[in-house]
C-alpha cells in the first residue's frame, strides 16, 4: 500500500473546507443531519489512526476495530459500572488502548506485508469472540445506558445534537492536529524511511522496532478515542463494532481518499458513508454497488480523490 506525496498546505485547505462545510450543515441541518455529521466526524478520526499506520509505518491492520472496541467498551464499562465520569472514562479509554497496543506492537510490528494484515486480523477476531461472550461486557447484547460527559459546568450541554456535534468536531481536529505535527516530526520521517528501506534505516542507525511500535500504540490510541465517542453518541455498544468488517471498511476510507494525506481519510470516510447510506435507501444491493466503485478507484484513482484534488489544483494554478 503506497502512500501519496502530500502536499501540507493543501493538506491544510482541504481540512479547513471540509470542517467549514460540517458546521455549515451542523448549524442549519436538523437532528438527524447533526447525528449524521457526528458519525462521519467520528469515523474521519478512526480513519485517520488507520491511515496513519498504513502510510507511515507501512502496516495495513485488519484488526484496528479491537482498538475501536476498547475503547468504547472501556468508556461503557468505567462509566456505567465504576461511575466513573464518562468525560474521565474517554482518557482512560485511551490509554488503555495505547497501552494494550504498545504491548501487542512490541510483538508483532517487525512483520511485513500479508503476515501482519493476518496478526491484526487474528487478534480482532479473538477480541470480537471474546466481547460477544463476556458477560462482563454484555456478551451478543453489548451495554446499554452510557451517558455523555457532563459539562453542564462550562454551560455545555452535550446531550443536545447541535453541541454534541460540535464536540465531535472539536477531537477531529485536535486529532488531525497532532497527526500532522507527528507526521512532520522526526518521529514521521523516521517512519517514512523505514517504509520506503527498513533495511537501510536500520543500517544507518534507526530503531525500526521502536519507531513502528511507538506509531502503533498512537494509532490504537487515536483509535480507541473514535470508539469513546461512538458510544456516546449512540449511548450503546455491541460486538458488532469490533468485527473486522469494520476495519475493512476503514481501510477502503483511506484508499477512496488516499492515503498518506491525512486530509483524504476524512474525505474519504465522508464520501464513503454518505454513499452507503443514500445507496442503502434506494437500493437492497447497495454493497454490490460500493464495492464495484471500490475496484473501480483502485485501478483508475490509485491515489484516490486527494490524487484527484492536487490534478485539478495544478491545472487551475498552470
Amino acid at each position: 500500500m503506497r502512500a501519496v506525496n502530500y502536499n501540507p498546505k493543501l493538506r491544510l485547505q482541504v481540512m479547513v473546507i471540509l470542517v467549514l462545510l460540517s458546521i455549515i450543515f451542523n448549524i442549519f441541518g436538523g437532528y438527524f443531519t447533526r447525528f449524521f455529521i457526528a458519525e462521519i466526524t467520528i469515523l474521519s478520526i478512526f480513519a485517520i489512526s488507520l491511515d496513519f499506520i498504513a502510510s507511515r509505518g507501512g502496516m495495513v491492520s485488519l484488526g484496528h476495530a479491537m482498538f475501536l472496541g476498547i475503547g468504547a467498551y472501556a468508556t461503557a464499562v468505567l462509566s456505567t459500572n465504576y461511575g466513573i465520569p464518562p468525560f474521565y472514562s474517554m482518557f482512560f479509554s485511551i490509554i488503555i488502548g495505547l497501552f494494550i497496543a504498545l504491548i501487542i506492537g512490541y510483538f508483532i510490528v517487525l512483520l511485513d506485508g500479508i503476515f501482519f494484515i493476518m496478526v491484526t486480523l487474528a487478534l480482532g477476531e479473538m477480541f470480537h469472540a471474546w466481547v460477544f461472550t463476556s458477560e462482563l461486557l454484555g456478551g451478543s447484547d453489548g451495554i446499554t445506558g452510557i451517558l455523555r460527559p457532563d459539562l453542564s459546568s462550562f454551560y455545555i450541554d452535550l446531550n443536545q445534537p447541535l453541541i454534541f456535534s460540535f464536540y465531535t468536531i472539536f477531537w477531529l481536529v485536535i486529532v488531525y492536529l497532532l497527526i500532522s505535527k507527528v507526521t512532520d516530526a522526526p518521529l514521521g520521517r523516521n517512519l517514512d524511511a523505514i517504509r520506503q528501506n527498513s533495511d537501510r534505516a536500520s543500517a544507518i542507525g534507526a530503531y525500526k522496532k521502536t519507531y513502528k511500535a511507538i506509531a502503533f500504540s498512537i494509532s490504537a490510541g487515536i483509535a480507541s478515542l473514535a470508539g469513546s465517542l461512538y458510544v456516546q453518541l449512540n449511548g450503546f455498544i455491541s460486538p458488532e463494532l469490533t468485527h473486522w468488517t469494520v476495519s475493512g471498511e476503514g481501510l477502503i476510507m483511506i484508499i477512496v481518499g488516499g492515503i498518506g494525506s491525512i486530509s483524504g481519510a476524512i474525505l474519504g470516510a465522508s464520501v464513503v458513508h454518505i454513499i452507503q447510506h443514500e445507496l442503502s435507501n434506494i437500493i437492497n444491493w447497495w454493497m454490490l454497488v460500493i464495492g464495484f466503485g471500490f475496484i473501480l478507484v483502485v485501478l483508475f484513482m490509485q491515489d484516490g480523490l486527494w490524487g484527484l484534488i492536487e490534478r485539478i489544483k495544478k491545472k487551475c494554478s498552470s
